[in-house]
């Protein structure tokens, strides 16, 4: 809920004196609004109750900034489950005006240059989100039907090229608005598309090029370069299923797949099929696999040993058990399993995230081009 509730330092600026006026109707009472944001490293709150379906809130921040805005009904406390009613808003100097007939999560904001920016971005994303929810859904309904998940999973990737592309047509037609470095912080990872990444930064004006939070973007973009393809892939040390060390440079001579999973990520044994395969093709030319298991936990080991028995999991397996903070996954800058990297004979970075029939392609690819 705070992820975007930091300070944006553009540079001398006046107070940025503003007005809240929100309108939501059907509420139930009691009920109480909240407004969140942090101001120059300091966390800041506010409070209003709700009467005749409306409230106000009023104050003044030292520059334009992101905040929540959050609806408690019927008595509800901040800390009940599920979680509150609430909206992400720009404090900037003027009056914001939200209006709903039901929520605020389904309120439309209006009033100042950054919140019709916000709403204009909302708008452009909701036939996505609706979209994206159906196939969820789909996909949901499809388990044990392989060919319909998969059709769905194509279907679900070409509308995710469309929705990246009406995002970064929004931070073009933008590039002065707040509202455009969050899009690019939120919907794009520095770590996994450096020149994409640096091309979006690159879209924006010359204040929010420089403001701290781009900087802090840009700042992992110098990180994602060790594992960069092209890169040499750095090297760690980590115990095996009986407790041996095992490095990845012990593997120097050969095609590696450094495969990172885990016992409890249902994408990952779903995938350790295809690996197995992938294994078991190539293993006599010069190939190999060394899996990274990010289990941590109570019985991490265990879990870990099971699932290495109960798939067949082939070849050789290291873990430091710390789940996510796994030494080699941090190193690697992991965000998601399953991921891999394919490593060639000199410790050098060839490809990353081969699945399914691409990594099979890849591998004759790569393995015939070396015996020619």
């Amino acid at each position: 809920m705070l992820l975007l509730l930091s300070a944006f330092p553009l540079g001398a600026m006046a107070q940025q004196p503003f007005t809240l006026k929100a309108k939501v109707n059907h509420i139930h009472y009691p009920a109480k609004a909240f407004l969140w944001y942090q101001d120059h490293g300091r966390f800041l709150k506010d409070s209003a109750e709700v009467t005749h379906n409306t409230f106000t809130l009023k104050g003044q921040v030292s520059e334009p900034m992101k905040a929540i805005v959050i609806l408690l009904t019927g008595g509800k406390k901040l800390n009940d489950a599920p979680a509150p009613d609430q909206i992400g808003v720009y404090l900037e100097n003027g009056t914001i005006l939200l209006q709903s007939a039901d929520s605020l999560t389904h309120a439309r904001i209006s009033g100042t240059p950054l919140n019709k920016d916000q709403q204009e971005l909302t708008d452009l994303m909701a036939s996505f989100k609706k979209e994206e929810n159906r196939l969820n859904e789909a996909y949901k309904k499809a388990e044990g039907k392989d060919a319909d998940q998969v059709a769905i999973k194509d279907t679900y990737t070409a509308l995710s090229l469309k929705k990246e592309k009406a995002q970064i047509a929004f931070v073009k037609s933008h590039p002065g608005s707040l509202v455009s470095l969050n899009l690019i912080r939120s919907a794009f990872n520095p770590v996994t598309d450096p020149p994409k990444s640096r091309m979006l930064i690159g879209m924006l004006s010359k204040p929010l090029q420089e403001s701290a939070p781009a900087k802090r973007f840009l700042a992992a973009l110098e990180k994602a370069k060790k594992v960069e393809i092209g890169s040499m892939a750095p090297d760690f040390s980590m115990k095996n299923t009986h407790d041996s060390l095992i490095s990845l440079s012990s593997f120097r001579g050969k095609y590696v797949l450094l495969d990172f999973w885990a016992s409890w990520c249902v994408p990952c044994r779903k995938e350790n099929p295809n690996v197995i395969k992938a294994y078991n093709q190539h293993k006599d030319k010069n190939f190999t696999v060394l899996g990274v298991s990010l289990d941590g936990g109570t019985n991490a080991k265990s879990k870990w040993l099971d699932a290495i028995t109960k798939d067949g999991l082939p070849y050789e397996q290291v873990s430091d058990l710390q789940g996510s903070a796994n030494a080699a996954a941090n190193m690697y800058l992991i965000s998601e399993i399953p991921s891999n990297f394919l490593i060639d004979p000199t410790g050098k970075i060839i490809a990353k995230n081969l699945r399914g029939e691409e990594l099979s392609s890849t591998l004759e690819k790569v393995l015939n081009h070396t015996k020619n």
